[in-house]
């Protein structure tokens, strides 16, 4: 079956494009992502058919008008601090544009609302206003679609969801009525053991105390910043290892009902809440630690506890369940990715909400604002199932993906794993990281991710057996196949163990459509990411490149690699993003990991891409078939001075600075559109460039490697960079409008030096080099660079030599049994054409410098330039 993927066209109105060919568009916008939502949602003239419709708007101060009674409020706002819990907003909406009859208004407490019931289809008008004095100042009326679909995602209303709720404990973290099923369900299986093991040793270890924390640690360190980082990794080794353990006590108590362990877990949160205040205390996860501990022991351990234990333990929720509250409010809800609440302190402080309702009169207000804020936004920050903060912290988020909506599910009866965003997550999950590979390379301290562990897995096995999803089913599967105990990994973790929802959920794994019947490629078009891999089912003889160009730029855990690629060989890397994650901001981290000069891109002068949400790229085509793929991205936007604000306070707050000698600098660059094709499931791969500047500039081509160093050499009219693992190899062979400068080290550009991450002996573990090529330009307005890479296995013989790409009489390479046609001088337009000559395999993509037309099987694509849909 041929499989042709499309992005769809949407009129977004804070996007702003310069007129020209229809064919592309040229956006103009300092950003396309907001730190904090400045535009509403959904947007004027938006088309909404697969969920039910959630209203979003901006807080006053981050509004995004022309208006100037609104831009007086803003100002007046912006001078006055104002108590978030007497905010108040208006909406109103209905089919008439006038608002005069069939009206619909209400007053909110939040910048966002769910209607009880989905609108009707057809056409609707909706209204914002800010509730200032008593008067309201409505923003301007937006537009929107609501289309019929059967199976549209549609959550009830809270009141629902509260009608199931439980009246006895335990009644969150497990339903009382299934206790004594789940104890018989979990006999004998590899997640209970773990739970009862991990509590026994816990029974058997001494509880460490904050004399523990090895605050001397800090003392070494002279920058502020860097001592606090210090001092919270330090006090969360602790506090982390003691908050699981008193968890698995208080399971493995659920699963034997063994009063030894619901004892030691009293006797220990005791303990921990006598730490609040302590000075080693440190970092942002604190609060819900406490909340964590205190409403997990209430709903499960609640009748063995006397009226006092309960009272301490409900007045620890109060407190720092009202500090929690007061962080999200008026805040949460309209930030792009706030990194810590999403992984997991929204999950914590959700569950304690349902916990104490009806017991503690704030969990009125705090189950309202969990739920909707569920509904509005989570459990993905955009609509195609990726995940802009790559892998390695993704995995942090899929407790909070999986019981949150499973609780909800379990009381309600309703599906949220219906939710459509998790079929695309299913996908994210597959093709960011096959079976037995190294990860995609997106994110920071992607370096560490070099298989999928059993969170990975976990969450995959959740995702199939949730959503039916047949694909994760048979990821989950063929990796067992080679570690049959691949569960059991990670399985009690804080961030990511699900061994407990997999000891309540009795569904099974689906069957059906498996690894080999996925298409060879999937683009995440929201998140700017794309991968295409030669088999998924078969990845020791399977070549694979992943892409980044995405809207969210570099901000968050993102890193300012649009426009970058990474290729492997049976799941290990070959040309890779370079550099180690040390720290959120520091030194290294920044300028040789987070910066675009750590990945396979290109320098503009030597300058490379902003730092924060401004530093964005973008995919505006795709094709995905069965002979052959196609992507473009685009970084026109990506590149100069870093702006962000918030960036540029974190910078100054380690002592680091956005210089032109560290990277950034202005750039008079109009175009960076790099078209990726592959050719087939053959290895091949054809990049072209296309790039202009306002003014001369050199342009550096970078590729890295992390296993081997690279061998750089010259095979005829090509610079040939070769990267090696152990079982594979990317043989790179580049061509330039001019002949290019070639440079190679194995020096980061600030070194990798270890100050933070310390084992629990205090030792601080060293990070190798990694290894660096660039090949620079001649100062030209107008360049193109012709990539040709061939991924293959690392053994070869003589009759079936590697193939090389070969220059006819012309101008054409061949490459393989391909053809190859491309302008990459500095003069004339921009143009390829790639093609299979032979009439038994028709594929074949074509670029005029306007529209992109794919061909296969004797079918046309034309595609033209669309922009994806964005949320904030």
């Amino acid at each position: 079956m041929r499989t042709t993927l499309f992005t769809v066209i949407l009129f977004l109105t804070n996007i702003t494009v310069e007129a020209q060919d229809p064919a592309r568009i040229r956006l103009t916008d300092t950003t396309l992502m907001h730190e904090m939502r400045a535009t509403p949602y959904p947007q004027d003239k938006a088309v909404i058919s697969d969920r039910s419709i959630s209203f979003q708007w901006p807080l006053l101060v981050d509004l995004d008008t022309q208006d100037k009674t609104l831009k007086a409020l803003i100002a007046q706002a912006a001078r006055t601090k104002t108590d978030k819990n007497k905010l108040r907003y208006a909406l109103r909406w209905s089919q008439d544009p006038g608002f005069k009859k069939g009206n619909t208004q209400v007053e909110t407490r939040w910048p966002f609302f769910n209607p009880e019931k989905d609108l009707a289809p057809g056409v609707w008008h909706w209204q914002f206003g800010y509730i200032v004095n008593g008067k309201t100042y409505w923003a301007s009326t937006q537009q929107v679609t609501i289309g019929k679909n059967a199976r549209k995602f549609c959550p009830p209303a809270l009141k629902t969801v509260l009608a199931g709720l439980p009246k006895a404990h335990p009644r969150v973290y497990m339903d009382k009525n299934d206790w004594d099923n789940l104890i018989r369900r979990s006999a004998g299986s590899a997640d209970r053991k773990s739970f009862i093991t991990r509590a026994d040793k816990a029974l058997a270890t001494p509880m460490k105390t904050t004399k523990d924390i090895n605050s001397k640690l800090a003392e070494k360190l002279t920058n502020p910043s860097q001592r606090q980082s210090m001092l919270t990794r330090e006090s969360r080794r602790i506090i982390d290892n003691e908050e699981i353990n008193v968890d698995v006590l208080i399971r493995a108590y659920l699963l034997t009902k063994d009063r030894r362990y619901s004892d030691e877990a009293m006797k220990r949160i005791k303990e921990m809440l006598s730490w609040s205040g302590d000075k080693n205390i440190v970092g942002d996860f604190n609060a819900a630690t406490f909340v964590s501990l205190c409403a997990t022991a209430y709903d499960t351990l609640y009748d063995l506890l006397d009226a006092d234990t309960r009272k301490m333990l409900l007045d620890a929720i109060k407190v720092n369940g009202s500090k929690m509250f007061a962080n999200f409010n008026n805040r949460l809800e309209n930030h792009i990715a706030d990194n810590h609440v999403w992984q997991m302190t929204f999950r914590i402080f959700t569950m304690a909400a349902f916990t104490v309702y009806g017991e503690l009169p704030e969990a009125d207000t705090w189950v309202d604002y969990c739920y909707n804020l569920w509904v509005a936004r989570f459990p993905g920050l955009n609509k195609d199932g990726g995940w802009h903060n790559g892998d390695s912290y993704f995995i942090v988020n899929v407790r909070t993906l999986i019981e949150v909506p499973y609780f909800y599910s379990r009381i309600s009866g309703f599906d949220f794993f219906s939710d459509p965003w998790y079929q695309g997550n299913a996908m994210y999950v597959i093709y960011q990281q096959p079976p037995f590979s190294k990860s995609a390379g997106n994110g920071s301290a992607h370096l560490n991710v070099t298989r999928p562990r059993g969170s990975r897995v976990g969450y995959a096995d959740a995702l199939a057996r949730m959503t039916g999803n047949t694909y994760a089913a048979s990821y989950v599967r063929t990796i067992q196949a080679g570690r049959a105990d691949i569960l059991t990994e990670d399985n009690v973790s804080k961030e990511a163990g699900l061994g407990w929802f997999r000891l309540q959920c009795n569904k099974p794994l689906p069957e059906g459509p498996g690894l080999k019947d996925m298409p060879f490629g999937y683009v995440f078009p929201e998140t700017g990411l794309a991968s295409f891999s030669t088999s998924l089912e078969r990845l020791g003889r399977s070549s694979m490149i992943s892409f980044r160009s995405s809207p969210y730029g570099s901000t968050s855990h993102a890193l300012a690699n649009q426009n970058a690629f990474n290729t492997f060989w049976s799941g290990q890397p070959l040309f890779y993003s370079s550099g180690h994650h040390i720290s959120f901001i520091d030194s290294h981290s920044m300028f040789s990991h987070r910066a675009t000069r750590a990945h396979n891109t290109i320098l503009v002068n030597g300058i490379g891409q902003r730092i924060g949400t401004e530093g964005y790229g973008w995919i505006p085509r795709y094709y995905v078939g069965e002979k052959i793929g196609y992507i473009l991205g685009d970084a026109s936007n990506a590149y100069g001075k870093v702006i962000s604000q918030n960036w540029l306070a974190r910078a100054r707050k380690e002592e680091l600075t956005f210089s032109p000698e560290a990277g950034w600098d202005d750039v008079k660059l109009k175009t960076f559109r790099r078209h990726i094709v592959e050719l087939g499931k053959t290895g091949f791969t054809f990049i072209y460039d296309e790039l202009e500047a306002e003014e001369p500039v050199t342009w550096s081509y970078l590729l890295h490697t992390v296993t081997n160093p690279m061998n750089v050499g010259r095979e005829k009219d090509f610079v040939h960079v070769q990267a090696t693992s152990k079982n594979g190899v990317s043989d790179a062979y580049l061509l330039g409008s001019d002949e290019l400068k070639t440079d190679t080290t194995s020096q980061f550009f600030t070194p990798a030096v270890n100050w933070l991450r310390a084992d629990d002996k205090g030792n601080f573990k060293k990070y190798p080099n990694h290894w660096h090529f660039t090949a620079t330009s001649g100062k030209h307005k107008v360049y193109r660079f012709v990539t040709i890479i061939n991924t293959h296995v690392n053994k070869t013989t003589p009759d079936k030599p590697f193939a090389v790409p070969q220059r006819l009489k012309d101008g054409s390479i061949k490459m393989g049994s391909w053809i190859i046609k491309a302008n990459v001088s500095s003069e004339g337009k921009p143009s390829f054409d790639v093609r299979f000559p032979r009439p038994q395999y028709d594929a074949a993509v074509t670029y005029d410098g306007e529209v992109t037309i794919v061909r296969e099987d004797g079918y046309e694509t034309t595609l033209r330039d669309k922009l994806p849909e964005l949320e904030i």
